[in-house]
This record gives structure tokens, sequence and C-alpha cells, in this order.
């Protein structure tokens, strides 16, 4: 019940996972694995039942290459920011990489989520909902890194948040574009 909280706050839901150490692979196959399946999904859902609208001109089979491409870059993302906020943090403190996988882990479910919008074939309601998503997801790594790694809301969190957010959204945009581009 505090996950919508932990977009606004760094004292709910985030102490109870701070709790929690599993392993990346443990948080890979519980959390990144099923809900990255999600927007795969919905861009196959979006392909067969509402091509018209996003892509006429192209084949079921692009959509489900596209698509495969789109999980396997995701994979690729989660892991790559995981290393992005371990390095960001450790200049204070030795930090383990699945603690900074974690978070990695946790930031993009708001844009994973973000994909359901994908079941009314309206683009821009769905880049709407997506940028949406994407600032919830800001919220996330703020929060995050203040509840798990007590800055109490300092200028360092801004800092760090700032860094590993603006690098987040630049690799969201590149995934996207892979998305779009070979619609076009």
């Amino acid at each position: 019940m505090n996950a919508p909280k932990m977009i606004w706050s760094s004292h709910e839901g985030w102490p109870e996972l701070a709790r929690q150490h599993p392993s990346v692979m443990a948080t890979f196959f519980k959390v990144v694995l099923p809900l990255s399946l999600l927007p795969v999904a919905m861009i196959l859902y979006a392909a067969t039942w509402h091509r018209a609208v996003y892509a006429p001109d192209t084949t079921l089979m692009n959509w489900v290459w596209i698509s495969l491409v789109f999980l396997v870059v995701e994979w690729g993302c989660v892991f790559a920011m995981g290393w992005l906020i371990q390095s960001v943090e450790s200049r204070d403190h030795p930090l383990e990489y699945r603690d900074g996988f974690r978070l990695a882990a946790y930031a993009p479910i708001p844009i994973w989520l973000s994909s359901l919008s994908l079941f009314v074939p309206s683009p821009a309601l769905n880049v709407v909902v997506a940028l949406l998503a994407l600032l919830a997801s800001g919220g996330l790594i703020y929060h995050g890194l203040d509840g798990w790694f007590q800055h109490d809301e300092s200028v360092t969190t801004v800092s760090r948040a700032y860094t590993i957010f603006s690098f987040g959204a630049l690799i969201w945009a590149l995934v996207v574009a892979i998305l779009v581009v070979p619609l076009l």
C-alpha cells in the first residue's frame, strides 16, 4: 500500500525495502523481468489491434522484432542504471552493486505501467501518460536515494538524483527512439 507514497516520500515504504538485501538476480527475476514484459505485451497488443493508429504500414513481424529489441534494451538499461547509481552513491561510502541495482529496478516501474495506456489508441494520451510516468520515476529516484542512503533531503540528494534522472531520461529517450524510428 506504500508504493504510490514512495514517489512523494522518503519515509513511506523505503525503510521496509532497505531491510531486505536480495541478490541482483533475485531482484531481476522478481521485479524487472515480469514488469519489463508488460510494455512488450502492450506493444504487441497495439500492433495487433491498433496498428492503423500507430504505424499502418509496418508488418506484425516487424513489431515483434521491435518489441524483442525493446525488451533486451530495457534489461540493459536497468543494469546500466544500477551501475550509475552505485557509482554516484559510492562517492561517500562503499555501496554494493545490488543496492544500486535495486533502486534501478524500482525506478522504471511507473514507466513500465504507463504502457497500459496503449489500450487506448491515442498517441497524445500515450505521450502524456508516459511523461507523467517519467516524472514519477524521478520521484522514486529522489526519494529512493534519500530513503535508502540517508541524505536527509539535502542538496547532495538533489544533485545525485538530478544526475541519475538525467542519465535515465536520456536512456529512456533512446529506448523510445528504438521503438519509434523503425516504425517510420
